[in-house]
């Protein structure tokens, strides 16, 4: 502290007599009371001499006792008028001639109020670092209490713990302060976020350090230019955790508003795969969330080949891709996987740049990890949004895991089988084939405790051969044949024919995936 913070502390009571032009900002370091005649042996530089002028009753006393405060350095001299009655004019003198601060005091107040209110504003003070940790708790609450948000809680602690900081959320996006570089704000995010670590750190040019924010899961990490962080260890702790604990606050609000709206996204994305809302409700929600029903859209279903990493992170990078571009962007995390709806003209000619995808912050992020993309094709208007996401979901399966490209986009489908096709009509479109083919069947069986679809599936798996399949249901071949007359009956498909097989066969595999 200085002089001035001193005098500023008007429950002490102290004025100024005489002040040399910039002697209130001189350092005030501790307070020593005495009455000697001579303490030049006990002073040093910034003390604060708290007197009652006894040494005035001794010849020449005043001007051996000023002369013994110029020469120590000591910042100030609080001369107190209980026992003096007055400030005597020659002290007055020889403090300008000195160039002494000369202070007095209130009556009521003691010298050793004074003196230990200077002990307890200096840094290696217990008591001090409490009081600045009190203010700085204080200082926070207010921005908190405010909504001032990160960038001010940011920059009042970077004023506290005198070090450079920054902010990644748990998608590993800055959201305050700035970063050295993408590289080290990725791989601090990465060790901590992702790892789970409660601290890490970067050596070499940028060295620096993070701090979890939150518990398990954490909300993201507090970065520090500079390795180590400061305040780990030693008085800045105390203002290190309030902060720590104030950025908690701001960021999980932040981060329970964003569930909130992804858990609403999540429940329209699968209202529009499983068909639950009509076209015209779809489009209204998704006018509500800022995209146009009849302009371009195109879906994608991303994941990276690391299953432990957030969805999150892959939605926020196709998200700033696409908002550079122009376009909106609706995004849930769906069974582990990133489904996108990116809505706006040029959509489709956006999809090719994909595969550059991967700039300075996304390869922080990233790291080794590679990154596969299941692009549906563009439509207009919501009618083929399920079956364009179920595309983009096929693809994305189907994406060739072979080579070592960064990002892998697969915008159309590698068919390994008949399965894999099916998987192209949506779901509801199987289901309907499925029960368009087979509901005679399927009702006979339920009305006649019969076992039609069984004996159907067997002889389809038996290749046709009506010995084999009548052995192996260990029913004789007219009973066989019968059962079979009866599917033909019902269904109006005859087994005979290779169009009307094929067609039993697909419905048969749209039931099991139903």
């Amino acid at each position: 502290m200085d002089l001035r913070e001193l005098l500023d502390r008007a429950e002490l009571g102290l004025s100024v007599i005489v002040a040399a032009p910039g002697a209130l900002s001189a350092p005030v370091r501790s307070g020593y009371i005495t009455d000697l005649p001579d303490p030049g042996r006990f002073l040093s530089g910034g003390d604060v001499v708290l007197t009652s002028g006894l040494w005035l009753s001794v010849p020449d006393g005043a001007a051996r006792f000023v002369g013994a405060l110029a020469s120590s350095g000591a910042s100030a001299v609080v001369l107190g008028t209980i026992e003096i009655g007055v400030v005597p004019a020659e002290v007055v003198e020889l403090c300008r001639q000195h160039r002494v601060s000369l202070l007095t005091i209130a009556p009521g107040v003691s010298f050793r109020d004074v003196a230990s209110a200077i002990a307890d504003a200096q840094p290696e003070s217990l008591a001090g670092a409490a009081s600045r940790s009190a203010e700085f708790r204080r200082r926070l609450s207010a921005v908190l209490a405010h909504g001032d948000g990160l960038d001010a809680l940011l920059a009042l602690g970077s004023e506290a713990l005198r070090a450079a900081c920054w902010i990644a959320d748990d998608r590993g996006t800055v959201v305050a302060g700035r970063a050295p570089s993408a590289e080290v704000s990725g791989k601090l995010w990465n060790d901590v976020v992702v790892s789970g670590n409660e601290q890490a750190a970067t050596h070499g040019h940028n060295a620096s350090a993070g701090l979890r924010i939150g518990d398990d899961p954490p909300v993201g990490v507090l970065c520090f230019v500079g390795h180590p962080p400061p305040g780990l260890d030693g008085e800045p702790a105390l203002e290190l955790g309030a902060l720590l604990g104030a950025v908690r606050v701001e960021m999980e609000l932040a981060l329970r508003w964003r569930r909130a709206r992804s858990a609403q996204t999540g429940e329209l994305f699968s209202q529009i795969a499983s068909h639950e809302a009509s076209p015209g409700i779809i489009s209204a929600r998704l006018r509500l969330e800022g995209l146009d029903p009849q302009a371009e859209t195109v879906t994608i279903a991303a994941r990276t080949d690391d299953r432990g990493f957030p969805v999150d992170t892959v939605a926020a990078l196709l998200e700033r891709s696409a908002a550079a571009a122009g376009l909106t962007v609706l995004s849930t995390d769906f069974g582990g996987t990133a489904l996108l709806l990116v809505n706006g003209d040029g959509a489709e000619e956006w999809v090719p740049g994909l595969t550059d995808l991967r700039d300075a912050e996304a390869d922080a992020l990233l790291g080794d990890r590679r990154l596969f993309l299941g692009v549906g094709d563009a439509i207009s208007g919501v009618s083929r949004l399920a079956s364009s996401l179920q595309t983009a979901s096929t693809r994305l399966d189907s994406a060739p895991t072979g080579g070592g490209e960064p990002v892998v986009v697969a915008t159309a489908v590698h068919v390994g089988g008949f399965r894999a096709l099916l998987h192209l009509l949506g779901d509801g479109t199987r289901r309907g084939f499925a029960d368009e083919v087979l509901a005679p069947i399927l009702e006979y069986d339920r009305r006649n405790d019969a076992d039609l679809i069984a004996t159907l599936r067997a002889f389809l798996d038996g290749d046709g051969a009506w010995q084999e399949t009548a052995r192996a249901l260990h029913l004789h071949p007219n009973t066989l044949r019968y059962r079979m007359a009866r599917i033909r009956e019902l269904t109006g498909r005859d087994v005979a024919r290779l169009s009307d097989r094929v067609d039993l066969f697909l419905a048969l595999a749209c039931l099991d995936d139903a």
